[in-house]
């Protein structure tokens, strides 16, 4: 195995080392003499998540080993279990033991837990739940509201007016409706039309779909009014009320909403489909068509090639989070500056999940590509992130 982790390392020094000085570029910081940060890295290596623990921990030490002559940092694991519990024994112990910074936890209640501690040290977590965080404490992760904005400002620029949103009553609902009532706040041309919000514990969805879906008029009936007549001789692309429509749903679920869908003839062919950046795992050619804001690829790919020939298996993608904050811990610990100075720089970073910065509040801001299904397991970039922040 290590000799598989070391072959991996020399692929990525080969292809990677001429655009490391960039990764990680920002504002210039005083130079002053390094000092060896002591990195504690919270992740569940046991308990029912530990294969996502692990695949963290693999992405973090193919980071350190491409800087195999790199000093600056130590990298100690501490196991969460999984649990919130386990985070904040995790926590402690590495704050005993002297750390300087905090990589993790992954999920959300555990780094509510962290937050409520009030730490002590730079914590940079990889939940995707902005309400878990307090306290300067940061998050890696690909957030749903950067998605929704990618998405609005996409369709403006497509000229679409009319949004649709379907999606479930819970808190992922509530992030995208506040998400997009701010977002087409940028686009004066586009309003909110349709919201079509359903409870998670009903198992039929057809009144969630039916209530932004074109009624269905049987023209079998003898007692068709005069209205329904003329709405049944219209093409149904004109009784549709919206040019958009974002399905923020995955898995089965989403299957079932997208062939209820198809039963009222709301396809992809008919309006604009757009999802959130899980649907890039989602198989369904009913999706075909439907397009989705997620991270620049081109880096990831070069990450799962070298992830697969070191450890022998594809990595869990999310990982890349563990490999870019390591990555950055090690710049800003050349630098000498490990803080909240240092981490909340307008310009951001370069990493091979695209560029970042962080905010005081504790979320990030990432710069997203747009892609577009055309096949079942065929997806292309339509539409390229911005060079930079506004």
């Amino acid at each position: 195995m290590l000799k598989k982790i070391l072959i991996a390392v020399g692929c990525l020094c080969l292809v990677g080392c001429s655009v490391q000085k960039k990764r990680f570029e920002s504002t210039d910081f005083l130079k002053t003499e390094a000092k060896k940060t002591k990195t504690a890295v919270l992740l569940p290596l046991s308990g029912d998540s530990v294969s996502l623990g692990d695949a963290f921990r693999n992405a973090i030490l193919m980071a350190q080993l491409e800087r195999s002559t790199d000093e600056a940092t130590e990298v100690f694991f501490y196991d969460t279990k999984g649990t919130p519990d386990g985070a904040v024994e995790s926590y402690q112990q590495a704050k005993n033991e002297d750390a300087d910074i905090v990589l993790g936890p992954i999920f959300s209640a555990e780094v509510a837990k962290i937050s409520a501690l009030n730490p002590s040290m730079p914590v940079i977590s990889f939940t995707s739940d902005t309400s878990a965080l307090d306290n300067d404490v940061y998050t890696m992760a690909l957030l749903i509201n950067q998605q929704v904005h990618r998405i609005v400002d996409f369709a403006c620029q497509k000229g679409q007016q009319r949004f649709a949103l379907l999606g479930p009553k819970d808190k992922t609902g509530e992030i995208v409706l506040n998400a997009f009532h701010k977002a087409i706040e940028s686009c004066p041309t586009m309003q909110l039309s349709h919201v079509s919000m359903y409870d998670t514990k009903n198992p039929d969805l057809t009144n969630a779909v039916a209530k932004i879906a074109p009624p269905l008029i049987d023209l079998k009936k003898d007692d068709l009014t005069e209205e329904e007549k003329e709405l049944a001789t219209n093409p149904t692309a004109e009784r549709i009320e919206f040019d958009a429509l974002f399905v923020f749903e995955q898995g089965v679920r989403l299957q079932q909403l997208v062939s209820l869908l198809g039963y009222y003839d709301v396809t992809p062919n008919l309006v604009s489909f757009y999802g959130l950046a899980t649907l890039r795992a989602q198989h369904n050619r009913d999706l075909v068509g439907t397009y989705f804001a997620d991270l620049p690829q081109e880096k990831l790919r070069l990450f799962q090639k070298n992830y697969k020939e070191a450890f022998g298996s594809k990595p869990i993608m999310v990982s890349a989070l563990g490999y870019d904050a390591i990555s950055l811990v090690s710049y800003l610990s050349k630098k000498g500056i490990l803080d909240k100075s240092s981490l909340e720089v307008p310009e951001g970073y370069f990493g091979i999940n695209g560029r970042f910065r962080f905010n005081e509040t504790g979320s990030n801001d990432r710069l997203l590509e747009m892609f577009q299904i055309r096949g079942k397991n065929y997806i292309i970039k339509v539409d390229s992130a911005k060079p930079q922040f506004d």
